[in-house]
């Protein structure tokens, strides 16, 4: 899509850059569904796999610290664990410390699934971010991580 943008896309303004920031979401989305086409799953059943598969072997998490990790409500992570412990790609167990406690953990497949999602999403990524310099990507990291601060302070302060 290089067509011409309209001025209300172009415009300085705070509500044009949100304007702006919802059309890279929507970019992102399209980049994420096409990598995870590779692994045949969505992108947050990836995600949630990821983000196991980052912590040390037994790559496991406590169900409630998943939830937080992914910026997902109890009841959407479940019906998430649900989903993927019904594929083989996740395990539910007690914690041996506190049996109230819900432990999720990877599969041998799931761990195969989340190194091939890495590697997929990670080709898109570097496809689209190939045409900028590395100066370019610094400065657009810290103001993005700069919003993203804003973003969960307000986030924090709504919540209290």
């Amino acid at each position: 899509m290089t067509a011409e943008l309209p001025d209300y896309v172009l415009d300085p303004s705070p509500t044009a850059m949100f304007t702006r920031l919802q059309r890279v979401g929507l970019h992102l989305e399209r980049l994420q569904n096409e990598a995870m086409a590779e692994i045949d799953m969505t992108f947050a059943d990836y995600t949630l796999l990821a983000t196991l598969h980052r912590e040390p072997a037994p790559h496991a998490l406590p169900v409630s610290r998943l939830a937080e990790l992914v910026l997902r409500p109890m009841g959407s992570i479940t019906q998430v664990v649900d989903r993927l412990e019904r594929t083989g790609v996740i395990e539910r167990r007690v914690d041996p410390d506190d049996r109230r406690r819900v432990i999720i953990e990877l599969t041998g497949d799931g761990v195969d699934i989340a190194e091939r999602g890495d590697k997929a999403y990670r080709v898109s990524r570097e496809r689209v971010l190939a045409s900028l310099s590395a100066g370019e990507i610094a400065e657009i990291d810290a103001a993005v991580s700069t919003l993203l601060q804003t973003l969960e302070a307000d986030q924090d302060d709504m919540g209290a």
